[in-house]
């Protein structure tokens, strides 16, 4: 026999050897799996001693999707809200996905469920499958523990200490970031010759042009010009019309026109609404914004990844009393 013979037999070999493991963990995956009469796979982690819902009883639930590599999608350890809903036989029924599932659950249990990522996911489907690669067939896991069979008044007591407990463990994780963030920004601005002002927060930024008048005060609502960009300068959001088009960001359903918010309701990203809360009337500033004051450990999009500092660019075109 030749030495290209022997090569290919050797190629063969191989071939056949890891289609029949393949084979073997598609079998074992299956044994595992039970399946219901709607195609439901399912397997009983632990098995709760009960008892099992009735019609308006509220549920608290511990639920995670993960991808057969363990990637993780969702965990409701990781959610600001506690995941409870309230039982109901005419919603949870055999329908082959995640009503079902928990139409299955007793005080107790844990249990995995095997469903088509699209089904799983629904909405949801469109904005996650590209970043973990998933086909609407893909078989998500879905991890579901019933906790508890809780009454409205505990879930009231329940929600509030779960929000202090997110709100310490960010102010924990954040804490660690921090430093980490400012030796970033502070090393772009020392190579980019940038001499900044200092917030305690961490903020960084610098006052480009000045204004008139007094700087905004809680209530007041402020109208704002701004360019996103990342420390790379990279430019991945504004509501100017001209920078949008010379960036590729424009958008024809989008309105490009000063932003509006008020001042001390939280609905801007924090390093923004207080580097806005130090300008006057039609000031200029560079705000260069950690990332623990901006989206933490979010990933945003492709410019926005999970611990990204972030520059802005903002002029206070107006304050309104």
């Amino acid at each position: 026999m030749s030495s290209s013979q022997k090569n290919l037999k050797k190629y063969i070999n191989q071939v056949v050897i890891a289609s029949l493991f393949i084979n073997l963990l598609v079998g074992c995956d299956k044994s595992l799996f039970k399946q219901t009469n709607t195609g439901l796979f399912y397997r009983v982690e632990h098995k709760g001693k009960g008892p099992k819902p009735t019609n308006g009883q509220l549920l608290l639930l511990d639920m995670s999707y993960q991808t057969k590599d363990k990637d993780i999608l969702f965990n409701s350890s990781d959610s600001p809200s506690l995941i409870v809903v309230t039982y109901d036989d005419k919603l949870y029924q055999a329908d082959g996905g995640i009503y079902e599932a928990i139409s299955m659950l007793e005080k107790g249990d844990k249990i995995i469920f095997k469903i088509a990522a699209k089904k799983l996911l629904g909405a949801q489907f469109e904005g996650l499958a590209e970043k973990h690669q998933l086909q609407e067939d893909t078989p998500l896991y879905l991890y579901m523990c019933l906790k508890d069979i809780i009454t409205e008044e505990e879930f009231q007591k329940l929600q509030a200490e779960h929000y202090l407990n997110m709100v310490n463990k960010k102010k924990q994780k954040s804490a660690q970031q921090l430093p980490k963030d400012i030796e970033i920004i502070d090393k772009h601005l020392k190579e980019q010759q940038i001499k900044a002002l200092s917030t305690e927060s961490g903020l960084r930024y610098v006052i480009d042009a000045s204004g008139e008048g007094n700087t905004p005060q809680p209530g007041n609502t402020v109208r704002v010009n701004y360019i996103g960009k990342t420390l790379s300068g990279q430019v991945f959001d504004t509501n100017i019309l001209e920078v949008a088009k010379n960036n590729n960001l424009y958008d024809a359903r989008r309105t490009y026109e000063p932003i509006e918010f008020r001042i001390g309701e939280r609905g801007m990203i924090e390093g923004f609404e207080e580097g806005i809360k130090l300008l006057n009337k039609h000031a200029k500033a560079r705000l260069f914004i950690p990332s623990v004051l901006a989206y933490g450990e979010l990933d945003i999009n492709q410019h926005i990844k999970p611990h990204s500092n972030l520059i802005f660019e903002v002029e206070l075109v107006d304050i309104i009393p």
